[in-house]
């Protein structure tokens, strides 16, 4: 994601929300490195969120529920502290927490929040579980290889993001 972003216009998009994971320390030193340079986030138009994961590599379905749930009231509360006007999404489970709460203003009639979703360049022939389910939730779903837009008809391929 973060290289993703290091062809977006900052002048243009001002305000910045980071959803990272709260164990995803490569992300963190990327954004403020790469992506935001020098910026301060406490004076600058971006803030970073670490939330917790919604489910671990191996965790059963079972504890997973719970520990979606907590992702889930964290992302509410920042995405509602900070309400984005677009979401830009990929990777494992907290996507899924991050669409479904962008989704819950439009569902209420508050506000309509586009959600675009990018499957993993590692998804050659199958959408990872991530993407089956943001196949649903996403208002644009991007894959990377030919073969994903012959069984998910809405997908738009989109070669060599990264």
């Amino acid at each position: 994601m973060t290289r993703l972003l290091q062809g977006v216009d900052f002048d243009r998009y001002n305000q910045r929300l980071y959803i990272v994971g709260d164990t995803d320390h490569l992300s963190m030193d990327q954004i403020g490195g790469t992506l935001e340079g020098s910026r301060d986030p406490l004076t600058e138009d971006y803030v970073v969120c670490r939330v917790p994961r919604s489910r671990a590599v191996g965790q059963s379905w079972w504890t997973s529920v719970l520990t979606a749930v907590h992702c889930f009231v964290c992302v509410c509360r920042h995405m509602y502290l900070n309400t984005p006007d677009v979401v830009l999404c990929n990777g494992p489970g907290n996507c899924v927490v991050v669409g479904v709460v962008a989704w819950v203003p439009r569902v209420l009639g508050i506000k309509r929040i586009p959600v675009i979703y990018i499957e993993s360049f590692a998804r050659v022939w199958s959408l990872s579980l991530s993407g089956k389910i943001m196949y649903l939730l996403a208002d644009r779903f991007i894959v990377q290889w030919p073969g994903l837009v012959q069984n998910y008809p809405r997908a738009e391929y989109i070669p060599n993001l990264v």
